[in-house]
């Protein structure tokens, strides 16, 4: 993949657990991706299971029918289609079986319409040594000799995607080592930062992994990321960034698997909208700016509530959970109520209301075994 006028690549990842767009929520987001000028949309959603699980096996006709309407519905929009692939969670050895559903994999996408490919060894249980990384370059070395692959260079996200998970300093990591000694410098390499889900990712963060690969690096960005914190979502503004357009081929954002609240990262990331902007464009009722601080960023540290705060808090339920009827309303709407429902917990418990049950609360919320585990039962 190639930078448009030397400018920064921006792109949106469908690389989250726990949603699928449907056909129609994809093409929603590459519309307005279009209006936002951005470059590509990496497909790789861990709900796929031909994508991840059953890699191996090849895309039925009608999932066949699903991805070329997505090529069309990108090209449309200027956007380019990146199929990832994620080979490496049930690999033992790299055996002639191996190569040949891998090729067929590949050349199946190529045949669908895909030019662009991206190979992903990230979130596999498996030891981050040297073994793997050898393991690993066979792979991506075998892909890259697939006839026209080498024309747009891939992109690869390794196992160590990450500062945290190298374990050390990241020139000491001999998983990282490896697959920088051997790996074709045109190809691009995924990395989420210090973290998996980064506060920040400057300069200075990329200088050791700079200093091991030659390669060019797009940075896979989790900051809107929610798979992990199922209760919660986050549209603050894009931070912590700056100026990684002259460090880094591109970044990519990995945000919700829902599309409308996507759209509002997205718009976050490329043109920088502000909370009034976000508010006003999207219709969301002008109370919702009371609660915007605790849906900016997973970063954010709050002060404990007055008893006047929590009130104003509470006020706002009706209006926001009730009144407001809005497509967006509907994407929102568990994650509203689940915040009202602890801001109720919580003024019960300062108000020591004796007829409140902390257990029925928690069999109401949690799973059995935590249950019994938060109460230690």
């Amino acid at each position: 993949m190639f930078r448009k006028n030397k400018e920064m690549l921006k792109g949106y990842i469908e690389g989250y657990y726990g949603r699928f767009f449907s056909e129609q929520d994809r093409c929603k987001v590459l519309d307005h991706m279009g209006k936002l000028n951005m470059d590509f949309y990496l497909y790789g959603p861990k709900e796929d299971s031909f994508h991840r699980v059953n890699w191996e096996k090849p895309y039925p006709d009608s999932e066949i029918k699903t991805l070329k309407s997505f090529i069309r519905d990108s090209k449309k929009n200027s956007v380019r289609p990146v199929f990832a692939l994620s080979p490496g969670m049930n690999i033992t050895k790299f055996s002639n079986k191996y190569i040949q559903s891998l090729t067929k994999k590949i050349l199946q996408a190529q045949k669908i319409g895909f030019k662009d490919f991206a190979i992903l060894f990230d979130d596999i249980d498996q030891a981050r040594n040297a073994e793997l990384a050898e393991t690993h370059l066979k792979i991506i070395q075998h892909v890259s000799s697939i006839k026209n692959i080498n024309k747009n260079p891939l992109m690869i996200c390794p196992t160590v995607y990450c500062k945290s998970f190298a374990r050390g300093e990241i020139k000491d990591n001999e998983y990282l080592q490896v697959l920088a000694a051997n790996i074709d410098p045109n190809i691009n390499i995924l990395w989420t930062g210090d973290e998996v889900v980064s506060k920040s990712i400057s300069l200075k963060n990329l200088k050791d992994l700079k200093s091991l690969f030659k390669n060019p690096i797009i940075i896979w960005d989790n900051f809107y990321a929610n798979d992990y914190c199922p209760t919660r979502f986050f549209i603050g503004p894009y931070k912590g960034r700056a100026l990684l357009d002259k460090v880094v081929e591109g970044i990519g954002i990995n945000p919700t698997g829902m599309p409308i609240t996507d759209s509002i990262c997205l718009e976050r990331f490329a043109i920088s909208k502000t909370d009034h902007q976000i508010i006003d464009s999207y219709n969301i009722p002008k109370n919702f700016k009371f609660i915007l601080p605790y849906f900016l960023d997973p970063f954010k540290k709050h002060q404990n509530l007055t008893a006047k705060k929590l009130d104003k808090l509470l006020s706002t339920q009706n209006e926001l959970c009730i009144e407001w009827k809005s497509e967006l309303q509907l994407e929102w709407a568990p994650f509203l109520w689940n915040f009202y429902f602890d801001l109720i917990l919580l003024k019960k418990i300062n108000d020591g209301q004796s007829e409140f049950s902390l257990e029925e609360w928690l069999k109401r919320r949690y799973s059995d075994p935590l249950t019994r585990t938060i109460l230690r039962k």
